[in-house]
């Protein structure tokens, strides 16, 4: 992929807890929080779950630049569980993954 197609991305490392290494449950908190924040036609964003930590602490995943606004405050205003706090973002991928045991 170019470095232009790149640029349209932003990455998210988000902490979870209770912790959850399931990726249909994350993103499936993730789409309840955007619809309960959005409306329905937000909570079907595309987003793409690149990892999840091996005890289920943490995710790294990847939106569109122009759904990472809302992704951010849904996650934050959500009241479904699991929590999920935002540690990073980035439209850099490299600088999300500093701090963290991801690769």
């Amino acid at each position: 992929m170019s470095a232009k197609g790149t640029a349209n991305y932003h990455y998210l490392r988000f902490a979870i807890s209770p912790s959850c290494n399931d990726a249909l449950t994350i993103r499936k908190l993730l789409q309840d929080a955007l619809l309960q924040s959005f409306g329905l036609t937000s909570a079907n964003i595309q987003l793409d779950l690149l990892w999840i930590a091996d005890n289920g602490t943490e995710t790294i995943l990847r939106a569109r630049q122009t759904d990472a606004t809302k992704l951010m405050a849904a996650a934050a205003s959500s009241t479904v569980g699991p929590n999920l706090a935002l540690i990073k973002d980035s439209p850099f991928l490299p600088s999300v993954l500093v701090g963290s045991d991801a690769f």
